[in-house]
């Protein structure tokens, strides 16, 4: 545990988000570093703007450009959700993270505490697995997520400094990424300062976009975690019970409502906690699949009308690929929270006939809470889903196909 949230430190660090960090972790001096790079992500989206605003009566130049502005734009927005949600996020963290939220569950608190019992000693080893598990792939996505980025960034650095020495012509000045200046790029001087800026704005893509999703994949992964302990409960419940009073009389049934309470507690906790995570990224995941739409439209554009595999061509693959992976795994969390909590309201019924009317009437109640389900909205009604990820790519190309039959009539 102390290993990946580690890492999640170490990465966020570099933007001044010290969210992750044991103790003085809401400090002047990272705040002051979070404020610092939420300026620059704040240039980067004036600068790209620009860019697209001037370049818009060359639609090749705009397309190359609506790549970059895409980018600048959830830069901008993750870096100020961070900034303006760190206290929150800092609370997510504490109540499902740095501990776990499972143990606040009598009976599970209880099992840990005997060593007996086939179904007690299943719950114990899915509840132990499970957390080590979440934060094993955690830890192993934001890696894996941050080499994609850093990859990207880098071919975006590198292809201007690689044309510039093939060129015969010194005075040539490339940047990185397309951006508008207030100033010129022929004193040395400032050219390097402006190719500085760039690279430095390129890797602090390389924390804000793994770092701040990553945090938010955990955080919906714990959700995740907690319905499936849930649904091993009430799918068990008569056989938890009787492993724990070692006999079916009357106290038994007054033992499994017991129980079925606190699970109906614990769901409530849960579905609380993700309507407030919720309300917050809200209008980053709108804001990402939305622009999204845009780059994989605007990719696979220039992708189209370039030679396939020169450098400069590379990157947009890699930049294109990254955008359909993030909002692949947004799409396949919500779907998971949604299928968990199908399946909890399957066990929740579980061997009902069996309980007294009491139980039942407080069975019926549960199913009632639970047909509400636990969806993610983007906006209104649209949830994340694998159904919204589908939509997402069929748009994403309607837009391919409208703008490459603009350009072949152009």
């Amino acid at each position: 545990m102390a290993d990946t949230f580690s890492a999640f430190h170490r990465v966020l660090s570099f933007a001044g988000i010290s969210i992750f960090k044991e103790t003085n972790w809401n400090s002047k001096f990272w705040f002051t570093v979070q404020i610092f790079n939420f300026i620059i992500g704040l240039l980067c989206f004036l600068f790209t703007s620009g860019f697209v605003i001037s370049s818009s009566s060359d639609l090749l130049l705009f397309i190359q450009g609506a790549c970059i502005w895409t980018t600048g734009v959830i830069m901008t927005i993750t870096l100020g959700i961070c900034l303006v949600f760190r206290i929150q996020f800092r609370d997510f963290l504490t109540e499902m993270a740095f501990r776990d939220a499972a143990l606040d569950i009598p009976i599970v608190d209880y099992i840990f505490k005997v060593n007996n019992g086939k179904k007690m000693l299943q719950l114990k080893k899915l509840v132990v697995e499970s957390q080590k598990d979440l934060l094993n792939y955690t830890s192993l996505l934001l890696k894996i997520y941050v080499t994609g980025v850093w990859l990207c960034a880098t071919l975006y650095l590198c292809s201007p400094i690689y044309s510039m020495l093939v060129s015969e012509d010194k005075s040539l000045r490339l940047l990185a990424f397309d951006m508008w200046f207030p100033w010129s790029l022929a004193d040395i001087k400032v050219y390097t300062l402006s190719f500085i800026f760039h690279a430095y704005a390129g890797y602090l893509c390389c924390i804000a976009y793994p770092g701040l999703q990553s945090t938010i994949i955990l955080l919906v992964g714990q959700i995740i975690r907690q319905l499936r302990i849930l649904n091993f409960i009430l799918q068990h419940l008569n056989e938890l019970v009787l492993e724990v009073n070692q006999q079916k009389d009357e106290k038994w049934q007054k033992s499994c409502t017991t129980v079925l309470s606190q699970c109906v507690k614990h769901y409530v906790k849960i579905k609380r906690f993700s309507n407030r995570l919720n309300v917050i990224c809200r209008p980053f995941y709108l804001a990402l699949i939305l622009v999204a739409i845009i780059l994989v439209c605007m990719c696979s554009v220039k992708i189209a009308i370039s030679d396939k595999l020169s450098p400069d061509t590379i990157k947009y693959y890699v930049h294109e690929i990254c955008f359909i992976f993030v909002v692949l795994m947004f799409c396949l969390l919500g779907q998971q929270v949604d299928d968990e909590c199908a399946s909890l309201e399957l066990a929740v019924t579980e061997k009902w006939y069996i309980f007294n009317r009491a139980h039942k009437q407080n069975v019926r109640i549960f199913k009632m809470a639970l047909s509400q389900r636990m969806p993610i909205y983007i906006f209104g009604t649209i949830t994340l889903s694998l159904p919204t990820f589908t939509w997402f790519i069929k748009t994403g190309m309607s837009f391919f196909t409208l703008v490459m039959s603009v350009l072949e009539e152009q």
